[in-house]
């Protein structure tokens, strides 16, 4: 009896199977009609309506994730996730599911077209079982009803579901030494990255490489966790150096090398830069 061969499937086709049925609203949007489209979205979360967002990123040569981390006012910091290739797509769509429903509110999705293109095979895994965090106590006294609404909705989000893997490490092989440099890339670049980081690893080069799926918010802890024992930092996006900047911010005290361009970041971009980068000893 012959066995029955697991279908390849699309990224696209992997994040719309995994969104069908579910109950929970679906809009798809574009990222050009991001800052046209966020008071609504920003409407729902106040009033508590899930709902996944598709934010197509087709035609763009550089791609402003600065856009999706201000869409909300007064630094009320959305939910957004970024897969990177179609397993990806299948899991995190999953995982927006169960986030709409837990914050509740919109949840975005950025689906970058290469991603979206992307041909593989999808194994079905296991949902994570997602919690939001209990919010901080808040002192109301000095506040007026709207600065109580935002500090609570920027409680709700500021750190995303627990359950939820926001980003993956792939460690240096231990035969190579104790890794003096990090790989930090999302979305379409992390292919490019993890070529890249192989690559770097034949030559000797002890790297590190995370790849971040909650791009915002931060996933400040996953961050903190790599860069320990880190001399240099090369944070790979299809920008020039937005996601750097935040990089930066976190780890003040590493030198951040952007590899970045305004179009698709190749594995030859990322390996100059961790050529360049001053070996230490």
């Amino acid at each position: 009896m012959s066995i029955p061969q697991p279908d390849i499937i699309s990224g696209r086709d992997a994040l719309e199977s995994a969104l069908a049925d579910t109950g929970v609203h679906v809009t798809r949007t574009d990222i050009a009609d991001i800052h046209q489209r966020a008071p609504r979205f920003f409407e729902q979360l106040r009033s508590g309506e899930p709902n996944v967002v598709i934010i197509n990123a087709e035609n763009v040569g550089s791609l402003d994730v600065m856009t999706l981390r201000w869409m909300f006012p007064a630094g009320v910091t959305p939910l957004v996730l970024c897969p990177s290739n179609p397993q990806e797509c299948a899991e995190l769509a999953t995982v927006a599911v169960q986030a709409a429903r837990l914050i509740p509110g919109p949840v975005f999705l950025l689906l970058e077209r290469p991603v979206a293109d992307a041909l593989a095979v999808v194994l079905p895994e296991e949902a994570p079982e997602l919690m939001m965090p209990e919010p901080p106590p808040r002192d109301a006294t000095l506040l007026d009803e709207t600065e109580t609404e935002l500090q609570g909705l920027h409680a709700r989000l500021a750190h995303g579901p627990k359950g939820l893997k926001p980003a993956v490490l792939d460690p240096c092989p231990p035969e190579l030494g104790k890794p003096e440099w990090l790989v930090l890339s999302f979305g379409a670049a992390a292919v490019a990255a993890q070529d890249a980081v192989s690559a770097a690893r034949n030559e000797g080069q002890r790297v590190n490489l995370l790849r971040v799926r909650q791009l915002w918010p931060v996933p400040q802890g996953e961050i903190l966790r790599a860069a320990v024992g880190i001399k240099h930092v090369v944070v790979a996006e299809r920008n020039l150096g937005q996601y750097a900047h935040e990089v930066r911010c976190l780890l003040p005290e590493l030198p951040i090398v952007v590899a970045g361009r305004a179009g698709a970041v190749t594995p030859e971009l990322i390996l100059e830069r961790l050529r360049r980068t001053p070996r230490c000893c």
